[in-house]
């Protein structure tokens, strides 16, 4: 929604009081006096306002907001539209005197229905708002089209947004594009903000990112995200990375996390494309995870740790100033299933006393990503249950999380549960279902599993004696 600009202004008309209202304010002693004559002698309205708003502004003279409040008041009951919609401003800020929003309106209402076309914009803004009257976004669209007539910026600016929503008129996003534009030649710098999303909507990128770049170049730093995002798209056929990665710098000073995450995965693909100047920079792009996984961004913090880890293994003996865990902890406590299995393997191969513990948490964080359905977790917190390993041993659970693994045709786990099934482990022995596990673990690699069913190949058979199915070895 934009906001009003609920400013006090002069009359349109160049009068004889604005005149003198000019020269006193330069200093011309003779030229204050007389408007102070005119004010008081003539009661001229003209006089009455601009002798307020010099007051009100310091300008020429002293600031003295109840003085201002007096003049403009008097201006206005004369029927002064311009003093009419300043003096509502008054009421509406407590400006020389307590906040009456009744009488703000009052007040915005005998100016707009004097044809001022701030007041009519200002009076049009409290009915879309519901201040101090009932929500009438139909009379506030009525309102602002009186401005627009006059040609008020602010008004073309309101009044778009409502035929953008649809509020109080008919949705129509060309309506809403001609008068952000018109808002914008006029000085409303946040219309092409909104001229930017309109664009945006309708596929324009390119015109989008013309529209935001010409906000964020007049100080709406909301604009430089995607006004970075769009000149760095792929999509927009005049991209422009060099500009792209400018906007997003200068939204990612602010550690605003969309800007972090879009470099952080520029630079850690890169464009691909030899003309543009962003290639690959992994440790640049973990910067930028680092700081996106400080803001709490869980997928940021697995990625700045995976880079950590990495380091470690190339990095001299005395290693690299981080650890990967705390990284890997801050996105598996945000329920990330690969960050809670990489914690696990980290805290379960470390030796020593820590590592007695570190099998027990590791159990825990196996067990959150294998309820998530992160396989690989689910074949280690098999193993640790079938063998103990940080928790009491349970063949019987081990095979309910081998067979989750072993359902996406991993080979270990067909090998284990095979092998469970086999023994007779946690389960009653089964050796034709043992064999059909080994089976297809053989069949997909396993070294192990293929072992074992040579073995029972070459062993001999006793079923013509027996007259019972193949059963195996145990």
């Amino acid at each position: 929604m934009l906001s009003l600009l609920l400013a006090c202004g002069h009359a349109p008309a160049a009068t004889e009081a604005e005149r003198l209202s000019d020269l006193a304010a330069k200093g011309d002693a003779a030229a204050l006096d007389s408007l102070i004559d005119l004010a008081r002698r003539k009661k001229d309205a003209d006089a009455q306002y601009a002798l307020g708003l010099m007051a009100y502004e310091a300008r020429g003279l002293e600031r003295n907001a109840a003085q201002a409040f007096q003049l403009v008041g008097r201006a206005a009951a004369q029927g002064h539209a311009e003093a009419c919609n300043t003096l509502g401003f008054f009421y509406q800020r407590g400006v020389g005197t307590p906040v009456d929003l009744a009488q703000a309106l009052g007040w915005f209402r005998r100016g707009a229905e004097a044809g001022n076309a701030r007041a009519q914009t200002n009076l049009g803004w409290f009915y879309e708002q519901g201040i101090a009257i009932d929500k009438d976004p139909a009379a506030a669209a009525q309102w602002y089209a009186r401005a627009v007539e006059q040609g008020l910026p602010a008004a073309h600016a309101n009044l778009a947004n409502l035929y953008e929503s649809g509020l109080g008129v008919a949705t129509n996003p060309a309506a809403a594009i001609r008068l952000y534009e018109i808002a914008f030649a006029g000085g409303v710098t946040s219309a092409a903000l909104r001229l930017g999303r309109l664009q945006e909507a309708r596929g324009n990128i390119a015109a989008a990112a013309d529209h935001y770049v010409a906000a964020a170049r007049s100080g709406i730093a909301e604009a430089q995200f995607p006004a970075g995002r769009l000149l760095a798209a792929s999509g927009n056929p005049r991209r422009n990375i060099e500009q792209g990665l400018h906007w997003l710098g200068a939204a990612a000073t602010r550690e605003s996390l969309e800007p972090l995450l879009v470099l952080a995965n520029l630079y850690d693909q890169g464009t691909g494309v030899a003309a543009d100047p962003v290639v690959a920079d992994p440790a640049r792009a973990a910067g930028y995870f680092r700081r996106a996984a400080l803001l709490g961004d869980a997928e940021s913090a697995f990625r700045y740790a995976q880079f950590v880890a990495s380091a470690a293994k190339a990095a001299p003996a005395d290693g690299p100033a981080d650890d990967p865990a705390p990284w890997y902890r801050r996105a598996a406590e945000k329920n990330h299933a690969q960050a809670q299995f990489q914690l696990g393997r980290l805290l379960q191969s470390r030796g020593g006393d820590a590592g007695k513990e570190g099998r027990s948490e590791a159990v825990g964080w196996y067990r959150k990503a294998a309820g998530q359905g992160h396989l690989p977790a689910a074949l280690q917190l098999a193993i640790a249950l079938e063998g103990g390993l940080g928790v009491a041993a349970s063949p019987t659970e081990a095979i309910t999380w081998y067979a989750k693994a072993a359902a996406a045709d991993d080979p270990e786990a067909l090998y284990r549960l095979g092998n469970l099934y086999d023994r007779g482990m946690g389960t009653a022995a089964d050796f034709g279902r043992a064999r059909d596990y080994y089976t297809r673990s053989a069949t997909l690699g396993h070294a192990g599993a293929t072992a074992v069913l040579k073995r029972m190949i070459g062993a001999p058979s006793i079923d013509p004696v027996l007259g019972d199915p193949f059963k195996g070895l145990r």
